[in-house]
C-alpha cells in the first residue's frame, strides 16, 4: 500500500501522528514555508520522545528553504540534522543553475538525503535524471505555494506517473506531496506512489494550525481501503 507521511511540529505532534498509525514520522515548521526547517533542539527531543515511546517509524526531518547557489551551507545543515538522531534528511530541490552541483554534493555527504523537487514550475527531466543516477534511497514532488492549490494541480497525473516510474527504475521509492486532502486519494490510488506526504489534511483548520489525531486515523484507514481495493499497489 501507499504508505503514509505525517508531517508534525514538536514532540506531542509526532506522538500522537505514531500512535494514530503514520508510517513516517516528518519534522518541519509548516509556518516557516513549505519545508521550513525546525530548531536542531525540537528534532532532538522529538526523535528522543518518539525511541523512548518504542515508535519505531521512520524519521525524516526538513533542513528548511535554502537557494541552490548556497551548496555549502545547505550541505552543513544536512549535517547538523542527520545528526540530530533522524533517518532522512529531506532537501528542496528547486529548478536552477545551481541544483545538479547540489544533488551531487548531497549524495557525497555521507547522509542519508531525500531530494524533494518543487514542482510548481514543472520538474525538470534532466535533473531528475541526474538524482536518479546517484544514490539517494527515494525522491519526492511537493509544492512551494501551498494557496495555489495541490500537486495536481500543477503538475498532470501523467507527469506524476512518469515522475514514479522514473524513481522506481533507479530502485528508488517515489514519494508524492502538496496540499493533498481525501479527496486526492482516488488519484493516489491510481498512481499508486511508495508513500504521500500530508499536513493540511491532518489539521484543525490551515497547515499552520494543530494536528487531530483523528485526522490521521482516518486518512490511515482511507489509504488501506484504497489498497485492499487495488490489490497489485506496490507496498
Amino acid at each position: 500500500m501507499t504508505r503514509l507521511l505525517v508531517s508534525v511540529r514538536d514532540v506531542g505532534e509526532a506522538l500522537s501522528a505514531a500512535a494514530a498509525g503514520a508510517d513516517f514520522i516528518d519534522l518541519k515548521e509548516p509556518r516557516a514555508g513549505a519545508l521550513g526547517g525546525l530548531p536542531l533542539q525540537t528534532i532532538r527531543e522529538v526523535v528522543t520522545a518518539l525511541r523512548r515511546q518504542g515508535a519505531t517509524q521512520p524519521i525524516s526531518a526538513t533542513i528548511g528553504d535554502w537557494p541552490m547557489a548556497q551548496c555549502e551551507a545547505i550541505v552543513a545543515q544536512v549535517l547538523a540534522v542527520a545528526d540530530c538522531g533522524v533517518d532522512y534528511v529531506k532537501v528542496g530541490i528547486e529548478n536552477e543553475g545551481c541544483a545538479a552541483d547540489v544533488l551531487q554534493a548531497l549524495a557525497g555527504c555521507g547522509r542519508p538525503v531525500v531530494p524533494v523537487f518543487i514542482a510548481d514550475r514543472g520538474v525538470d527531466t534532466q535533473l531528475l535524471a541526474v538524482a536518479c543516477a546517484l544514490p539517494f534511497p527515494g525522491l519526492m514532488l511537493d509544492t512551494a505555494d501551498k494557496h495555489a492549490g495541490s500537486l495536481f494541480d500543477c503538475i498532470s497525473e501523467r507527469a506524476l506517473q512518469r515522475f514514479i516510474e522514473q524513481v522506481r527504475r533507479a530502485g528508488q521509492l517515489a514519494g508524492l506531496a502538496g496540499a493533498l486532502r481525501l479527496q486526492h486519494l482516488p488519484r493516489l490510488r491510481s498512481l499508486a506512489p511508495d508513500f504521500a506526504g500530508f499536513r493540511s489534511a491532518v489539521c484543525s483548520g490551515a497547515r499552520t494550525t494543530e494536528l487531530v489525531p483523528a485526522k490521521v486515523r482516518a486518512l490511515r484507514a482511507e489509504l488501506c481501503r484504497a489498497s485492499a481495493l487495488e490489490p497489485g499497489l506496490v507496498s
